[in-house]
């Protein structure tokens, strides 16, 4: 049954479950959370993915909320690094927020009848068809996400709480999936009831990471980034603060600025309250088309949730370039599998391969901010707080979802000048990656030598550093929130290349010890491996250990007592190629 009379305001109901400095546990209204958030030690969230995006919205309300004084609007805040340093100090402005929310509480009504929120009040489909509340879940069977054996959703949808649709709605803004969407009446581009060319939503092309501290409230300074005209002028401001409500037409648009892509309308949505058991459910729902962001517009300047990599040595057809120009920098996207430090390069602002030569690709803007005011943060942990979707065909589909969480030290997020400790932490990525290499090519040697075809060669040094890098995770994880003290570079090195080393002899040891006995008879290679030079050299499993250990010794020269006036060698990578 419809309640066309249901209201459920975000200001003041409780939708937001957390967890509080003692372990207990709760549900908050909008205002309750911001304005008790230094007791809340965090948002407790249906699914990791919905961490960013419920974030990104507080945040958007709290910068605003700082720019109210006496019932007016003065822009958002902070401006200043003074601005900032004086609300981490001074917590919650609590009488701001209260005045911000009574100016704009209309708007924060999920079912408003005129303006309800993040949706379009009068949205119908062209065929008057609704979806299943389903849609809005991304793990749950619905659309081109259903299994084979799911053809009863849409008969039995899923009856979300208010509560629940709120997290959610806002959740699919960040999130959806792309492909085909139901056509919306009224919307001018919508053709035979459906809309194509659709993007995921705007998180959905990021590799989002998060710093996170020990309450809501300095997590939320910690991403509440000091404004400037150029991050967000005066005409930037949230979906709700829009002069008239979202329609159902849409367009593709550059971001006015932060708060605009805090709050960025990926979609069209309607959520449809009834009664059920007297109670108000959410089962049926619609998502259509919304706002696109324009291909050739950079975003390193104003996200400030990913980190980055340069395209600078990147070639582009000419046809390719006209239907989507190269930018200066592209998100970098978390990999399914992989473990968060291993790409550590990217959240220092090293690019994808960790290095200077990555022209200079930009810190996140909000762990660079936790550099800025480190001094002030003082000698702690930031837990940077990782999320992904991996989406499957067309991204219309999800395969996998990713979610990780790094402890770092402040001191890894120094300015320029002051990077001595994430130079290191960056190098220990990069030597523990050279030790995988040297251990799944002393597999692929013993496989080879053991008369294995190529397949299963591969397949064996993969296997081999899995192995390693499940073997380090924990241990990479406690060396790198030691790293404090700048004057023992060199200990701190040493320590974590013996750490390599045990756990890579360990491994190797098995895979010599499993080795069958026809691995100790030579075997000649039919072809040179990758970066050999000269003649093919024979195999076999005594070689193999030979040239690994020599590997190893090069890649890990700290794990060995140092030799007086020994002469430093490098593996005869002309015999048998080098790490890629």
């Amino acid at each position: 049954m419809r309640d066309d009379h249901t209201t459920f305001n975000l200001v003041d109901q409780p939708w937001l479950p957390y967890v509080d400095g003692g372990g207990g546990t709760g549900t908050a209204s909008l205002r309750q959370v911001l304005i008790d958030s230094p007791g809340i030690k965090d948002l407790t969230v249906d699914t990791p993915t919905q961490y960013p995006a419920i974030l990104r919205f507080l945040l958007a309300v709290l910068h605003r909320s700082m720019g109210m004084a006496h019932g007016k609007q003065h822009g958002s805040y902070p401006r200043d690094k003074r601005g900032w340093k004086k609300h981490y100090t001074g917590g919650p402005p609590a009488p701001q927020i209260n005045e911000y929310l009574a100016s704009w509480r209309d708007r924060f009504d999920l079912f408003s009848t005129e303006a309800p929120f993040f949706q379009v009040s009068d949205l119908q489909s062209t065929n008057g068809d609704r979806k299943p509340s389903t849609l809005l879940i991304p793990y749950a069977a619905a659309g081109n996400n259903a299994p084979i054996f799911s053809a009863h959703r849409d008969a039995a949808p899923e009856a979300l709480t208010p509560a629940q649709a709120a997290r959610w709605l806002i959740h699919a803004h960040a999130w959806d999936t792309a492909g085909i969407k139901t056509g919306a009446a009224h919307d001018t581009q919508a053709k035979n009831g459906k809309t194509t060319g659709n993007r995921t939503g705007l998180l959905g092309s990021l590799g989002v990471i998060v710093p996170t501290g020990d309450t809501l409230w300095e997590t939320l300074m910690f991403n509440l980034l000091v404004l400037d005209d150029a991050l967000s002028p005066n005409h930037d401001v949230p979906v709700w603060e829009h002069d008239s409500p979202l329609t159902a037409n849409w367009r593709e648009r550059s971001p006015r600025g932060l708060l605009d892509l805090y709050t960025w309308p990926s979609r069209r949505i309607r959520l449809f309250p009834e009664q059920v058991d007297g109670q108000v459910r959410v089962r049926e729902v619609l998502v259509c088309a919304g706002d696109r962001l324009r291909t050739d517009e950079p975003l390193h300047g104003k996200e400030p949730h990913t980190a980055w990599y340069s395209t600078a040595k990147k070639t582009q057809s000419a046809t390719s370039a006209a239907k989507a120009p190269v930018l200066p920098y592209r998100p970098i996207r978390h990999e399914p599998g992989q473990q968060l430090w291993r790409g550590l390069g990217g959240i220092l602002g090293r690019g994808r391969d960790g290095s200077h030569g990555d022209q200079g690709a930009p810190l996140p803007k909000a762990l660079g901010q936790v550099g800025t005011f480190r001094n002030m943060i003082g000698r702690k942990l930031v837990r940077v707080h990782a999320s992904g979707i991996a989406y499957g065909l067309q991204n219309a589909v999800i395969d996998e979802t990713y979610d990780d969480v790094l402890p770092l030290p402040v001191a890894l997020f120094g300015v320029d000048g002051e990077q001595e400790l994430a130079n290191l932490a960056i190098a220990a990525v990069t030597d523990t990656s050279n030790a995988a290499w040297a251990l799944g090519r002393l597999a692929a040697d013993i496989a080879f030598a053991s008369g294995a075809d190529e397949d299963t060669q591969k397949a064996r040094e993969q296997y081999a550093k899995n192995r390693l890098y499940v073997a380090l995770d924990q241990p990479f994880r406690a060396w790198v929130a030691g790293l404090q003290d700048e004057s023992r570079i060199e200990d701190y090195r040493a320590a974590w290349h013996r750490t390599v080393w045990q756990s890579v002899w360990r491994i190797a040891s098995d895979l010599i010890g499993q080795a069958p006995p026809g691995a100790m008879r030579s075997r000649p290679r039919k072809e040179k491996p990758k970066g050999q030079k000269g003649e093919p050299l024979p195999m076999n499993l005594a070689l193999a250990e030979h040239e690994f250990s020599r590997r190893l010794r090069y890649r890990l020269p700290n794990a060995y007592p140092r030799q007086e006036n020994a002469p430093e060698r490098r593996p005869s990578d002309d015999q048998n190629g080098d790490a890629d």
